[in-house]
């Protein structure tokens, strides 16, 4: 494959409920991918064990696969999950001499290659470095381990990297007061022996500054887009460029500590539809960065954050990461009343246009009925749209629906449905439908097939005619008579018919005949043969039941010998006489459905 993105990390954010996370790359094995969880709130990182924690799908797939956590170990809410490429820094493609040289393991290899400079890549990227116009003449340190403990990192007189020849573990610090117009004054101590260093400053009043910030809650800026709590005192968006916001995140707490969630919640509480109120957000020291926003519908409670739905309405600049920031918020006004000032005292009243219930419900109280009542011979329509007209019909809890839905305009039909006369009966759709009460029709029409698995049906064909399925545990079709008594039956995956009284036949019953003529008689396929010998044979029956009977025409050829299968049970006498040439009938009856002698065959004299 040819490698066309420098892709080596996926991040996403937990909610403690997702436990598959997509990654956007190739691996040559499962242990070519490191799984780490970061704890938004503390910035610790955990790396987390293949099969104890998660397991990897489509390995040595182009376009990636899934890591998918194990049970107890799912993301939490304030977690990110960090999938990042960490292809093992190995190489095992072997080339012996004069053997094949094939491409495809060759570009392996290759794609190998350069997934490692990829990653090797983006571990610079999170590395300290100079330009490329900056030069340090050497990075390495030969001052011992021992010798740079306590110390700190600096550069020499050249630039170069080096450590301190002291070493500073306590800092002391005092201030004091000079006058106006005095000198300021600084001193600072270093004391070798015990690594301390005291500092003493004395600070002249300056004049008084200039106007702060205004009023607000004073609170952090977290640079985090994720959906989640943005951490003590602090407030997030959902998006990084301020224009484009929709949501704030808002903590439970200000940077004080100080509970501000009730007053949070109430941001949506005016009945302004298309602005609750006005959101200004001012960094600290920096007036001309701002974002201002309207709150443009209700207020969510999550958990340790509230989100407040939101419209840009100005901004300048940008914020950053831990900028401390000020929120203030200030009330729109109710919506007013226009002209329509009282609805209760207009006994009559009119629209002038469209009514826009504006995402509310027409409600009633005191259990009482709505009702719609069109004029003479108007009727009730619910007009289609994007859609055909539809109306569902919610259960209580308004979690479940049922739907009546029109044809749609390309079908170019009208339908009228009629409620049937009468009470007590129910209506239910066709489509899987299960019919309570009686059916009252003249005639029941089927006109497809049944299929296989059906629970019970009544289908039709043009072959075949009136279909009838059941499927049950003991019996898939039982007929009853009126004493709920079982007349006929058919068992669960079988065909054969059963019937549980005398059975009456008004005019013949003709029974079909098998033509059978090396003298093995498959039961399975009816009860009557007829057989012409072309040479010796051996009588056999097969698939046998116990209880079933039949008879056999059985004609000799020319003296054919005739013998018996040791399931069958002939006289001596009987073989002797139907292997001569001539025409038999044969009468069987079986005892059982195998075994010896389960097979009771008697023949006639010769008929002709």
């Amino acid at each position: 494959m040819t490698v066309s993105s420098a892709t080596t990390r996926n991040s996403y954010s937990g909610n403690a409920s997702n436990d598959t996370f997509a990654y956007g790359f190739k691996i040559f094995d499962d242990d070519d991918i490191t799984v780490i969880i970061r704890t938004d709130s503390t910035g610790a990182e955990t790396v987390k064990t293949k099969t104890t924690h998660y397991t990897v799908t489509n390995v040595g797939n182009s376009s990636g696969g899934n890591v998918v956590f194990t049970s107890g170990n799912i993301p939490a809410s304030g977690e990110t999950v960090v999938l990042l490429r960490t292809t093992a820094r190995t190489q095992l493609t072997d080339y012996v001499a004069n053997d094949p040289f094939p491409a495809e393991t060759h570009e392996n290899a290759l794609d190998k290659l350069t997934f490692i400079v990829q990653e090797l890549e983006e571990e610079i990227g999170r590395s300290l470095k100079v330009s490329k116009t900056n030069i340090i003449a050497t990075s390495e340190f030969t001052t011992s381990a021992a010798d740079r403990a306590n110390k700190l990192l600096s550069f020499d007189g050249s630039g170069n990297l080096t450590v301190t020849e002291g070493k500073v573990d306590t800092v002391t610090a005092s201030v004091s007061a000079v006058s106006a117009g005095g000198s300021p004054t600084a001193s600072a101590t270093y004391t070798a022996s015990s690594g301390a260093l005291a500092l003493a400053f004395g600070l002249v009043t300056g004049n008084t500054g200039a106007t702060g910030n205004s009023a607000g809650l004073q609170m952090t800026f977290n640079n985090s887009t994720s959906d989640a709590d943005p951490g003590g005192g602090k407030v997030a968006l959902n998006n990084g460029t301020l224009s484009s916001v929709s949501e704030i995140y808002i903590d439970d707490d200000d940077d004080n500590g100080a509970a501000i969630s009730t007053f949070i919640a109430t941001f949506d509480d005016v009945s302004n539809v298309t602005a609750r109120g006005i959101i200004h957000i001012e960094k600290e020291g920096t007036a001309a960065t701002f974002a201002i926003y309207k709150v443009s519908g209700a207020v969510t409670a999550a958990s340790g954050y509230s989100k407040v739905p939101v419209t840009h309405l100005a901004s300048n600049g940008t914020f950053s990461n831990l900028d401390g920031i000020r929120v203030d918020f200030s009330y729109s006004g109710n919506d007013g009343a226009g002209t329509l000032t009282d609805v209760v005292s207009d006994t009559s009243p009119q629209l002038g246009g469209d009514l826009d219930v504006l995402a509310r419900d027409i409600v009633s109280s005191s259990n009482r009925d709505i009702d719609l009542a069109p004029d003479g011979t108007g009727k009730v329509v619910v007009k289609g749209n994007d859609n055909p007209g539809t109306i569902v019909f919610n259960c209580e809890a308004n979690t479940h629906g049922q739907t009546v839905k029109a044809q749609p305009h390309s079908a170019s039909v009208t339908n009228v449905l009629t409620l049937p006369a009468g009470g007590d009966q129910t209506l239910v759709g066709t489509a899987g439908a299960t019919f309570t009460g009686v059916v009252a029709a003249t005639t029941f029409e089927p006109s497809a097939d049944t299929s296989s698995g059906d629970n019970a049906a009544i289908g039709y064909t043009s072959a075949e005619g009136l279909i009838l399925t059941g499927q049950g545990s003991s019996t898939d079709v039982t007929i009853k008579n009126d004493a709920d008594a079982t007349v006929a039956s058919i068992a669960t995956g079988t065909t054969i018919f059963t019937m549980n009284d005398d059975v009456g036949v008004s005019g013949r019953a003709v029974g079909h005949v098998t033509t059978d003529n090396d003298g093995s008689f498959d039961l399975a396929v009816g009860n009557d043969f007829k057989c012409t010998t072309a040479g010796g044979l051996t009588l056999t029956f097969t698939n046998a039941a116990a209880g079933q009977s039949g008879n056999i025409m059985f004609v000799n050829g020319g003296n054919h010998t005739i013998a018996a299968h040791a399931d069958v049970a002939i006289s001596a006498d009987s073989l002797t006489a139907i292997s001569a040439t001539g025409t038999y009938h044969l009468a069987y009856y079986c005892s059982a459905s195998s075994g010896s002698n389960s097979i009771l065959v008697s023949a006639s004299a010769a008929l002709t």
